[in-house]
Parts: structure tokens; C-alpha cells; sequence
């Protein structure tokens, strides 16, 4: 069943309960109404009828044999109460007189005639000649005796209103049979030109599915309803995925290109080595040379498998064991690692000393060296590279600033995505395949910490990580907290 179906089906069977309702509440209420206006006038004709039979009960003395002065026939006004009637009926149930329209009596329960002999008027419904007549009966007492003289019957026949209500129900049946039609048409024709953009969509999506074609659009439709956001949200979801796919397609250049050098200069030191040997001669100093470069092409090949991995664990939810350590040692250690690095650059570490943040060493440490490993790659010969660490409010804060040539603001946010390298990696030559800022966002969530990067004063790139700082817990002998000696107080993941 589609969805346009099922809209009109859905909105036909809510008309159809609002119809429902609406009907049987105008029904009823017509009902009640005609039914209150037969009453009230049931009870203005008694009251007419009354005052006359009261007006001749005056002098009546009720005998065995009823009531010693004959009343006259009760009359109504043709005009003021048309179609209506009335009977007088004795005590014990004999009928006495009647209306000259009638030509019989109207029927009288017993236990009507029972409760008005107990003062009750009663209103009751009866069928007389095979219609429905309703009936107001009420004792007549004799003045000023109180003596029960006859009762009185007033009644009119039911056939108009039952017909007018009959020609309501037919009325309401064929207006609401009409109007359901109309809902289901009309529910149909506005749900499908509803429904034309996500045909669209649809036709849009399978395009995309069997040519592979991303770089293709939805035409988002002029209206500002819930079908443009869905429009514009999976324009959005194109422009991401094609974005992916384009960074996969670069990742898969850039891998190949730095898995190919590697294995070439493997292959061919390897080739040569051999033919040195087949040959029984060798010069050491080549031998060395092979050698050394065999073992430099084997370590960036690590490198770059151990950042896949890296990320391969990042992605099923890996997370390394915290603990509280000290933040400065961290650094200082860094340091040391990156400074035969530094060649021609200007190396300056600024250590705030004793801070201690809860965070794990190893992955904390990989994180500044990647870091530092960016500043010297990019920074020319001469420039400055600058690490330092201090304590802001409740978070330790690392800073590393260089004079490279900097990152275009545009870049500053894709520059953590993995495999993206920005414009000046590439006109640089440096290796890498653009892993090395994803893995260090990556650690620097595990520790509940941001990091961000901005232009220098002067030029430039400074990169922020701030990181909380651990919870005082005490003082060990050396001045620090009691839990920095490397016991575990947390693990993620």
C-alpha cells in the first residue's frame, strides 16, 4: 500500500469519524429538542383542558357510581394546538370522555393511572391505530373537597417529528456520503502533489545508486515545508559523502604513492644487494648504504600502518586507560624525542612544571610528537617552534606555535579530518597520507579536552590543547598528589 493510499485512506477515515460525530451530535439534539417542544406543548394544552374541567368541577360530589355532574367534552383549539387531543378517564380506569376528533380512546396503563392517582403527572408513549402518540396524563381533584374526580390525557401523535427525523438521518447520510467521496478524492490528488518532490528524491537517489553519480542534486522544492529540509538535508548528506569519496580517492593516491616509494627503493636495494652477492662482490660502504635505507623506507611503512590501525580501533570504540600522571614529564619527555629533529629550526620549551591531569601517557606523548613532527615539517629553515605548557583555571593547557606558512582559515576545521591534507602539505612534498591531526583529535576526546587552531601574531600556526586537570587527592612525599604515582583511577571506552 503507498503512502499517498494511505494518507487518503487515513484522512477519509477521520472525516469520516468527524462526520460521525457531528451527525449524531445534531441528531441527537434535534431530537431532544422536538421531543422538549412536544412536551412543553402537551403541557400548555392540559393546562387549557384543566381550567375548563376544573371551572364545572366545582359542585361535583364523586358517588359509587363517579361523579355526580356530567363534564363536557374536552376541547382544544384547532388552531392554537393543532393535531392535538385530550380524554378524560375515571378513577378506576373507565374512560369518560374524549375529544370529538377522536373515535376511540387513547390507552391508559395501569401504572400510569396507579402514579397519578399518587399526584404524579406522567408522560408516556403509547401507539394508537399503529402510531406513536406521546401522552401527558394528571389527576383533576374535585374543589374543595381534594376528592379525585378523573384524570386528564392529553396527547400528540409523533409521526411529524419522527418523519422530520427520519428525513435528517437521510439527509445527514447522503451529505456525509458526499463529503467522504470528496475528502477521499481531494486527500488523493493533494497527498500525490505532496508526494511529487519525494518521487523525485527517489528517482534522484536510484540515479545516484546505479551511475555512482555524487555529484548530482535534488532541485529542493519552492515551498518552506518539512519535503525542502528533507531536500536540503540530503543535498547536504551528498555534499559530505562526495567529500568522503573525494578524500578516499586522495587517501588512496597519496597511500599508494607512499607505499609504492618505500617498495621501490626496498626492491631495488634488494636487486642490488643481490647482485653483489651473486657477483662475490661487494663494497661495505654500499652494503651499509642498502642496508640503511631498507631499514628508513621499513619504518615509514610502520608508521603508516600503525596510524590505520590506530584509527581502525578509534572507529569500534577503543579507548586507552586513564590515570593520573604528571603532565610536565609528558612534555619534557617530548621534548627530549623531537629535539635531535629540529635541525636548523629554533627549538624553545616553556614547562610550567607539576601539573598533574588524568589522561594516559603513551597517547598524550604521540599527540605532541605529532604535533611537533607538523611544526618542523613545515617550518623553513630558521624559523621557530615553540612548546609550552600551563595552567589555566582547571585545565592544563599546551600550546605549540611555529612560523610556517600557516593554515587558511577555510582549512582550519577539514584539517582534522582523516586523509585531508591542506594546500601547503602538498606544495611542500612532505610524506604523510593526513592521518596524524586525526589521531591527535581522536586523543585528545579521549581526554575530555578540545584543541583548536589559530594564526600567529606574526604568522604562523598555534595549536591549543587544553586538557582537565586531575582532581586533588592528597600529597605524596615529593610534594605531589598521593595518586600520581600511576595507579589507574579511570579507563574509557
Amino acid at each position: 500500500m503507498s503512502v499517498r493510499f494511505r494518507i487518503a485512506l487515513l484522512t477519509t477515515a477521520l472525516m469520516a469519524v468527524l462526520l460521525v460525530a457531528v451527525g449524531a451530535g445534531v441528531y441527537l439534539t434535534l431530537q431532544r429538542s422536538l421531543s422538549s417542544e412536544v412536551n412543553a406543548r402537551l403541557a400548555e394544552a392540559w393546562t387549557r383542558v384543566a381550567r375548563q374541567v376544573r371551572e364545572q368541577s366545582r359542585a361535583v360530589r364523586v358517588g359509587p357510581d363517579g361523579p355526580s355532574f356530567p363534564f363536557p367534552p374536552p376541547d382544544l383549539d384547532p388552531v392554537t394546538f393543532p393535531g392535538l387531543y385530550s380524554q378524560l378517564t375515571l378513577p378506576d380506569g373507565s374512560f369518560y370522555l374524549n375529544s370529538p376528533q377522536l373515535e376511540d380512546y387513547i390507552p391508559l396503563p395501569a401504572s400510569v393511572l396507579e402514579r397519578n392517582l399518587r399526584g404524579e403527572p406522567v408522560y408516556y408513549t403509547v401507539h394508537f391505530h399503529g402510531a406513536p402518540v406521546r401522552v401527558l396524563s394528571v389527576l383533576l381533584v374535585a374543589y374543595p373537597t381534594e376528592e379525585p374526580v378523573v384524570t386528564l390525557q392529553v396527547a400528540e401523535p409523533l409521526t411529524p417529528m419522527y418523519q422530520t427525523l427520519s428525513k435528517l438521518r437521510l439527509l445527514l447520510a447522503v451529505c456525509g456520503g458526499m463529503g467522504l467521496v470528496a475528502t477521499a478524492v481531494g486527500a488523493y490528488v493533494l497527498a500525490g502533489r505532496s508526494l511529487r518532490p519525494l518521487t523525485r528524491i527517489t528517482h534522484t537517489a536510484q540515479h545516484i545508486g546505479d551511475e555512482g553519480d555524487l555529484s548530482r542534486r535534488i532541485d529542493p522544492p519552492p515551498t518552506r515545508d518539512e519535503v525542502r529540509q528533507l531536500a536540503e538535508t540530503f543535498n547536504e548528506m551528498l555534499d559530505r559523502l562526495e567529500e568522503a569519496f573525494s578524500a578516499e580517492r586522495r587517501f588512496v593516491s597519496d597511500a599508494s604513492h607512499e607505499l609504492r616509494t618505500p617498495l621501490t627503493a626496498l626492491r631495488g636495494n634488494a636487486e642490488i644487494l643481490l647482485r653483489q652477492i651473486d657477483a662475490e662482490r661487494w663494497d661495505p660502504a654500499d652494503l651499509r648504504d642498502g642496508l640503511a635505507d631498507i631499514r628508513d623506507e621499513a619504518e615509514r611503512m610502520g608508521r603508516l600502518v600503525e596510524n590505520l590501525l590506530t584509527l581502525a580501533r578509534a572507529d569500534v570504540g577503543w579507548r586507552p586507560d586513564l590515570e593520573v600522571i604528571h603532565l610536565d614529564q609528558v612534555v619534557a619527555d617530548a621534548a627530549r624525542v623531537v629535539a635531535p629533529l629540529a635541525g636548523e629550526h629554533i627549538f624553545r620549551v616553556h614547562n610550567a612544571g607539576e601539573i598533574d591531569v588524568v589522561g594516559n601517557a603513551d597517547q598524550l606523548k604521540q599527540l605532541l610528537l605529532i604535533l611537533l613532527d607538523n611544526a618542523f615539517t613545515y617550518t623553513p629553515p630558521g624559523g621557530e617552534v615553540e612548546l609550552s605548557l600551563h595552567r589555566r583555571d582547571d585545565a592544563a593547557e599546551i600550546i605549540v606555535r611555529d612560523t610556517g606558512p600557516g593554515i587558511p582559515p577555510e582549512q582550519r576545521q577539514r584539517i582534522f579530518d582523516r586523509f585531508y591534507r591542506g594546500d601547503a602539505a602538498r606544495a611542500n612534498g612532505a610524506a604523510g597520507a593526513g592521518l596524524g591531526l586525526a589521531i591527535a583529535r581522536w586523543i585528545v576526546d579521549c581526554h575530555n579536552g578540545s584543541i583548536r587552531i589559530d594564526g600567529g601574531e606574526t604568522g604562523g600556526t598555534v595549536v591549543t590543547v587544553t586538557v582537565p586537570l586531575a582532581p586533588a587527592t592528597g600529597s605524596s612525599p615529593d610534594g605531589r598528589p598521593a595518586a600520581a604515582t600511576g595507579q589507574p583511577i579511570a579507563a574509557a571506552g
